[in-house]
């Protein structure tokens, strides 16, 4: 496994805590009734099959934060990963042969993030080359 302290039972509360499979006797008893006042909660099932997995536990920190600590320190590692790979792969399309800049913070930059530039707005500010 790529992370061996991340067992099956843990990935089943990850993926799914409704699921009638998981075994309550794998998580630690300071956060068993916090589970399963999760696991009865039907507005936070319906929330569970209307968003993603990750937005789903942050918005359970405030109602269960127990719970959900557990979940966000599993995966958070996948994330950053994920995050890391992704700018490395920039970095490399950013420094080949034909672009061989040192400074390629700006490049990066503009590249990882995820805000669409507003362009028009940009270009409305600037004043148009005057002719001689």
């Amino acid at each position: 496994m790529y992370f061996p302290e991340f067992e099956e039972e843990e990935g089943k509360l990850v993926r799914n805590p409704f699921s009638g499979t998981l075994d309550i006797t794998t998580i630690p008893s300071d956060v068993q009734d916090e589970f399963l006042d999760l696991k009865h909660d039907s507005a936070a099932k319906y929330l569970y099959e209307e968003k993603s997995l990750n937005v789903f536990w942050c918005s359970m920190h405030q109602s269960y934060p127990k719970v959900s600590e557990i979940v966000l320190q599993l995966l958070l590692p996948f994330s950053t990963t994920y995050l890391c790979e992704s700018g490395f792969s920039t970095l490399l399309q950013i420094k080949n042969k034909s672009r061989n800049r040192l400074d390629v913070d700006p490049d990066m930059r503009c590249a990882l993030s995820v805000t669409q530039p507003r362009i028009r707005q940009l270009t409305e500010k600037k004043q148009y080359q005057p002719s001689h």
